[in-house]
């Protein structure tokens, strides 16, 4: 989990602000700790794309976004139930389901290059000759200027 305090910040502040929906509030961060929980015991890859949704008795229910994961989680279930039981609720099977449609993270932005990265790009592309060399720079610098790249947003780099 990439930030896995960030949702249950916003939560809390919704929710404590909201009487009714108080009583939420300790749910919340118990799944919050289970998720870190199973995030720690099973590999990262598996942790990014699993979350377990709800605690049902002796059961913890787990939606993961693809069945790969699913079956590595599935294979190891009884190490995931003895960690999720270390917390003090005993958990003795695990329900895993493929949701294809769950929503996952966003992917992570990707930055454009830096105001001093694009100058060394322009600097560089003034001293090439014309050929391809040149025109491929000049293709690259015209992409990381552009406003749906970079999140400096140069206007102009000299």
């Amino acid at each position: 989990m990439a930030h896995p305090s960030l949702p249950l910040q916003r939560l809390r502040s919704l929710l404590a602000g909201e009487r009714a929906l108080a009583v939420v509030l300790p749910q919340a961060r118990r799944l919050a700790e289970l998720n870190r929980i199973l995030s720690r015991s099973v590999p990262p890859g598996v942790a990014r794309v699993c979350r377990l949704v709800a605690l049902q008795g002796d059961t913890a229910v787990v939606f993961c976004a693809h069945g790969t994961a699913a079956a590595r989680l599935r294979s190891q279930a009884r190490s995931v139930a003895a960690a999720l039981s270390a917390t003090g609720d005993p958990v003795r099977t695990i329900q895993v389901k493929v949701r294809a449609d769950w929503a996952m993270p966003e992917p992570p932005v990707k930055r454009g290059m830096a105001p001093t990265a694009l100058k060394a790009w322009a600097d560089l592309q003034a001293s090439l000759p014309e050929g391809a060399l040149k025109d491929a720079v000049v293709r690259l610098l015209q992409h990381q200027r552009s406003d749906s790249v970079s999140p400096y947003n140069p206007a102009h780099v000299p």
